[in-house]
This record gives C-alpha cells, sequence and structure tokens, in this order.
C-alpha cells in the first residue's frame, strides 16, 4: 500500500482536531443558523455603501494595526503573523518588505516568522499549534488600574470635543503614564510607556472613538477670524454694559418677566429657516411593489422669517387691530400684495426664493422696511429704544454644495440639480448637473463643462483642489 501524501494526513488530522473541545470557542458553538443568516445580510447590505478605499494611504496602517491587535487578544499573535507572513511572501513581497510591515503593526519578525512557517511546511500542523505555554492567565492593565481607565476615557472624550485636531493615540499614551506614576506615587526610571501606543489606539476604539475624516460636523471656519473676534467683542460688551436697559426673564420652572431698570430697550431677533420641496431623508418606510419614484434632488425653496421680542407683550412681534389701521393710514403700501406674503398685521414673511438656498438683499430690505414702519406704533413699545439682533453673519454664504458633496464619476453622490454662477463678465451660468437618463455627471465631467484644464490620470484630491478654484464653487456672500 502507497504511504498516505502529507497533504492527506494534514487534512485527517484537522478533522479529527475540530471535535476538540481545545480548538473549539465557545462563539463557534453557540454560532446558530439565524445568526449566520444575519451577518451574511448584513455585509449584503454593506455592499452599497462601499466607497473608494485607498490602500496606499499611510492611514491605513492603523486601521490594520488595530485589528491585528484586537485578533491578538482572541489568538495567539503566532498565527497571525506566520499566516500574514506566508500570504505576502506568496504573492512575490520580498522579506525585508515583510519585515517592516509586521514590525510596524505589532506582529512578529520576519526571521521568526520564517522559523514557523518552517515548522508548519516540513513537519506537523500539531507541532505548529502546540502552545506549550500553560499557566495562569493575568489579570489586564485596565482590571488592576480601574480608576486610571475611567480617567483616560474622560481624557480621550475631552480632547476628542476640542476643536484643533491635535490628538493621537500618543497623547493618551502620555497622559496614562503620567497618571499612572501619580496614582500609585512612583518614579518613573526608564523613558517606555506603562502602556503602548498601539494598546491605546485599541482602548481608544474600545472607548467609542472613531479615526475617520474631519468633515461633516458643525463648522466654526471663519469664526476665529480677528474682525469677527472684533466684532463678537464689542457685540458683548454692548450687552453687558446695557443689561440693566433690557427686559430679562428669571429662571427656574415658572419664569417671570423683569422690567429694566433704566431707560427701556426692546430687544428684537431676526431668524430665518428654509424649507425644500422634495427633500429627502437618508432613510424612509417603503413597500417594495409599491414604492414611490425617488427625487434625485432638490426643489423650489421657501423661506419663514420671524422677528422675536424681549418683551413682556409676547415672544413675537404684532399689532393690534387699532395700531396696524393707524400704520396703514400712514403707510398705504402695508396692504399691498408682492413677493412676499406677510402675516396679518406683522412683519413676520414666507417668502418664495426658488431654486436658491437664501433671500437676496432686495427681499430682506422689503422685510425691515415694513418692521420699522409698524414699530412706532405698537403702545406698548412707547418711549422704547430697539436693538435689532440679525443672525447674516459674516461667516453666513449662501453656497449650498462644495466640491466634497460630489462624487467623481458618474452616478455618483450629488446633491443639486444645476450649479448656478456669475462668470467674469457678470452674466450667470447655469451647468446642468445630471444628464437626460437622470444619471449624475459626476465631478471630472462638471470639471470639463466648467472649461477647466484637468490632466490625465488626476486623482481625486487634486481634481477637486482644481475645482474648487473655480467661481461655481467658491462661496460668495449675500447679504
Amino acid at each position: 500500500m502507497p504511504p498516505v501524501s502529507k497533504r492527506l494526513r494534514h487534512t485527517v488530522a484537522f478533522n479529527t482536531r475540530r471535535s476538540k473541545e481545545s480548538l473549539v470557542s465557545k462563539r463557534s458553538e453557540d454560532y446558530s443558523y439565524e445568526q449566520q443568516k444575519e451577518e451574511f445580510t448584513t455585509l449584503f447590505k454593506l455592499d452599497d455603501q462601499i466607497d473608494h478605499i485607498d490602500f496606499q494611504n499611510d492611514s491605513i496602517i492603523n486601521d490594520i494595526s488595530d485589528l491585528f491587535s484586537y485578533c491578538n487578544t482572541q489568538i495567539n499573535t503566532r498565527f497571525l503573523s506566520t499566516l500574514v507572513y506566508m500570504s505576502l511572501r506568496r504573492f512575490g513581497h520580498t522579506r525585508r518588505v515583510v519585515d517592516s510591515f509586521l514590525t510596524t503593526i505589532g506582529g512578529l519578525t520576519a526571521k521568526t516568522c520564517q522559523k514557523w512557517t518552517n515548522l508548519l511546511v516540513h513537519n506537523d500542523f500539531d507541532d505548529f499549534i502546540e502552545d506549550g505555554r500553560g499557566g495562569k492567565q493575568c489579570d489586564s492593565f485596565w482590571d488592576l488600574h480601574t480608576d486610571l481607565e475611567m480617567e483616560a476615557k474622560d481624557f480621550a472624550f475631552q480632547e476628542c470635543s476640542k476643536k484643533e485636531a491635535t490628538f493621537t493615540a500618543e497623547t493618551l499614551a502620555k497622559f496614562i503614564d503620567e497618571r499612572f506614576y501619580d496614582l500609585n506615587n512612583l518614579k518613573k526610571a526608564e523613558d517606555k510607556l506603562i502602556r503602548s501606543i498601539e494598546s491605546c489606539r485599541l482602548d481608544l476604539r474600545r472607548f467609542g472613538c472613531k479615526y475617520t475624516e474631519n468633515k461633516a460636523r458643525p463648522y466654526f471656519l471663519g469664526h476665529e477670524r480677528e474682525d469677527v473676534v472684533q466684532h463678537r467683542e464689542q457685540f458683548v460688551t454692548y450687552f453687558m454694559e446695557h443689561k440693566d436697559h433690557f427686559y430679562t426673564i428669571t429662571e427656574g420652572e415658572q419664569p417671570k418677566w423683569v422690567k429694566p431698570t433704566g431707560h427701556p430697550i426692546v430687544l428684537l431677533c431676526h431668524d430665518e429657516s428654509t424649507y425644500k420641496s422634495g427633500e429627502i431623508s437618508a432613510k424612509r418606510w417603503i413597500v417594495e411593489d409599491n414604492a414611490p419614484f425617488y427625487n434625485k434632488g432638490r426643489g423650489r425653496s421657501i423661506m419663514a422669517s420671524e422677528f422675536l421680542v424681549m418683551h413682556d407683550s409676547g415672544p413675537f412681534f404684532s399689532l393690534n387691530d387699532k395700531e396696524f389701521k393707524r400704520a396703514s393710514n400712514k403707510y398705504p403700501d402695508l396692504n399691498n400684495d408682492s413677493n412676499i406674503t406677510y402675516e396679518t398685521q406683522t412683519a413676520s414673511a414666507t417668502m418664495n426664493i426658488g431654486g436658491n438656498n437664501y433671500f437676496d438683499n432686495e427681499t430682506i430690505l422689503k422685510q425691515f422696511e415694513r418692521l420699522f414702519q409698524l414699530l412706532y406704533f405698537k403702545v406698548a413699545y412707547k418711549d422704547h429704544d430697539f436693538v435689532c439682533l440679525v443672525d447674516n453673519a459674516r461667516t453666513h454664504t449662501a453656497a449650498e454644495y462644495s466640491v466634497n458633496d460630489f462624487a467623481m464619476k458618474p452616478g455618483g453622490r450629488c446633491p443639486v440639480d444645476a450649479i448656478e454662477y456669475v462668470d467674469d463678465q457678470n452674466v450667470k451660468v447655469t451647468i446642468e448637473c445630471y444628464d437626460d437618463d437622470g444619471e449624475s455627471k459626476g465631478l471630472l465631467k462638471l470639471a470639463e463643462e466648467l472649461n477647466l484644464h484637468i490632466p490625465q490620470n488626476c486623482k481625486l484630491l487634486e481634481l477637486k483642489e482644481i475645482v474648487s478654484e473655480h467661481a461655481a464653487f467658491k462661496n460668495v456672500s449675500e447679504t
């Protein structure tokens, strides 16, 4: 009888070992069909959410390292390192390159992996998986220092909430190191950190922090400009110096009005909100066989513009019948219709602003003109001065899209139906963002229609830089 091949011996041995309790994890025992089905369903849904991944970006190493560190807590480092080593060598990478990669992500050296690979390939599989260490597993670092863990978690949350994006895993590692010696009244004798940077990166993920792109959150860009800071200081100083002249409200569950002790001033606060037809949410309920048409863009806009007042006569400015009659006798235009729809006897309005995202100068000036005409006839405001607070900040712009909102290729994300801008000849130009078939053109095609020179094999980041300099994507204040 011919000898049994090595591959067959390995297969038989492996199938035998699968039944051994020592190699069967608790998760495998409890991993039901329903759980498998749910997991595969989740992966299937994620297929539609996969964006381009730049595997050459240096930051991807952090993700690999974090995953490798986590796997180390679940399985022997030797198994992982040898698997990665053999796979990379299989695809033709040199031993030096593989060694550098393994060292970067926290694995074994290539020299050590080569020894284990030799044992796996030329000896029995049992020899490779034999641990041989035994003994009692010791407590983890955080099991012994629970108070320090809470401090580290609070510190991470505070740092992640700051405006500046300077917080790193190394920052956390240094904080833990410093607090460890302080809490234990120990003197640091060596430069080595008490908890490695790699472990701290894993801690951050466990704390709920994510290492992700710095975008799509409430912004502060421009609010710390020198001129903005100067005006903000003037604003705060004015109100602090005149606080005794304004109507205020007491704190508590039943607030009451407090009248000014100095010459009374009524504070009027203007604000507005834009509503778009065809606005779409990220998710919605649908019936598969009766799903409505998908709205690929945003439609015309209407803006509600309102005045709130700090006065005990009411939160919104308005006149009664007698007061408004006196006002309309002096200003007959108050009764005339216009493109602005006013609430009865007030300056509150709704404005049809078309496809734009904001009102223009003419529209807002008309509303304020009406307000000033009405104020004089409010009896409750007799002998009062007025301060009007308007939110049209110097950083408030009319642009509703940026290059980051567009996908590079056709069929990708696109926030608007068309791009409008004024060219060098002061002529309004409109570029359609969708083709005749209803598919988005993509940023590359839009760049061509904007007559921009795009080099061959242009990368997305380079394309965004070029397009962002065009007038169509520059923010221009409308107030």
